[in-house]
């Protein structure tokens, strides 16, 4: 028995309730979603759903995007811990894990295709929102270091989270 099994069993369990919320039968999207619902209040989610994301093997292309949309909506409604719980629907971002997903979320933008580099742009952008600059100072010099890819869509992608980070900065006097 391997000692991978459970982390395994797990991925393809999230990858299977992922492709279900996609499903064109009501009834299954619905207990998809619900399950779905059900696993992010679990601490361990955010991070389940990264690996599964960034693993190119592990699912369809389909299903890794809906993945990313998912993982930013995780980012959206409970990366801000000053929000009320209601607002956070019940999602539960432990510190360890946000300074992995914080570690590691550049490099993941710059390895997927872009219709999911778009969404983790976009997280990261979120995460930018709470975190940066006080509490995510490597963000600016991880996103610099990518501008020398010989990728183009890398570099476009650095581009637009630099572009939706900053916005925030412009009009301020």
């Amino acid at each position: 028995e391997s000692l991978f099994y459970p982390f395994e069993a797990t991925m393809a369990n999230l990858a299977q309730v992922i492709e279900g919320t996609l499903s064109p039968i009501p009834d299954a999207r619905k207990a998809a979603e619900a399950h779905l619902n059900e696993a992010t209040k679990r601490s361990e989610h955010p991070m389940e759903v990264l690996r599964l994301i960034a693993n190119a093997d592990g699912a369809a292309p389909a299903v890794r995007q809906a993945a990313a949309v998912h993982f930013k909506n995780l980012v959206k409604h409970g990366w801000d811990e000053s929000k009320d719980d209601e607002d956070k629907k019940g999602i539960k971002i432990s510190q360890p894990d946000r300074d992995t997903i914080k570690s590691n979320l550049v490099e993941l933008m710059c390895t997927v295709p872009p219709i999911i580099q778009a969404q983790i742009s976009e997280s990261i952008s979120l995460i930018a929102e709470v975190d940066f600059p006080e509490k995510w100072q490597n963000l600016l010099p991880s996103l610099v270091q990518k501008l020398n890819s010989p990728d183009m869509a890398v570099v476009n992608g650095v581009l637009s989270t630099a572009n939706s980070i900053f916005k925030q900065f412009r009009y301020v006097r």
